[in-house]
């Protein structure tokens, strides 16, 4: 297996059983971790405590990569994520990470990107489009409503 892959999976392992393995260890110490709704971590040691807090308010359940990619220092795995946090209900999506390396294998960024789980065809009563709750703000601009 790649070293690299290796890595991806020791570190979704690690939310898997709430544990760090070393988190220091697989991100540079100025490693920069998006998530895919917007909240950004700088460096090792940011990831180190967000790792920490939010396990102690969630557990993730599953999350099975699907596919990866490499070239040169860049990665992407596709994945499916679930989880629960504290009473709520359980819920998940689907998702890809794009990572670039550093030269020694450690992760530089990582950026999560994610596909809205409810998936529909707009399309599905005629020409025009049907969205959900109107969608989200892009979406209404992109169908010629206001956000």
């Amino acid at each position: 297996m790649d070293t690299r892959e290796e890595i991806i999976r020791l570190w979704l392992d690690m939310w898997l059983r709430q544990e760090d393995f070393g988190i220091r260890d697989i991100f540079a110490p100025d490693a920069v971790y998006t998530e895919s709704w917007g909240p950004v971590y700088r460096g090792a040691d940011a990831v180190r405590h967000w790792f920490r807090e939010w396990n102690s308010r969630g557990r993730v359940l599953a999350w099975d990569v699907n596919r990866f990619f490499h070239s040169g220092d860049q990665s992407a795995v596709t994945w499916t994520f679930r989880y629960r946090m504290g009473e709520q209900p359980a819920a998940g999506f689907d998702g890809v990470s794009v990572i670039r390396w550093t030269e020694d294998g450690k992760i530089a960024r990582l950026t999560e990107y994610c596909c809205e789980p409810d998936q529909y065809d707009p399309y599905d009563q005629g020409p025009e489009p049907s969205f959900r709750d109107g969608g989200p703000g892009l979406y209404r601009a992109f169908a010629g409503k206001e956000p």
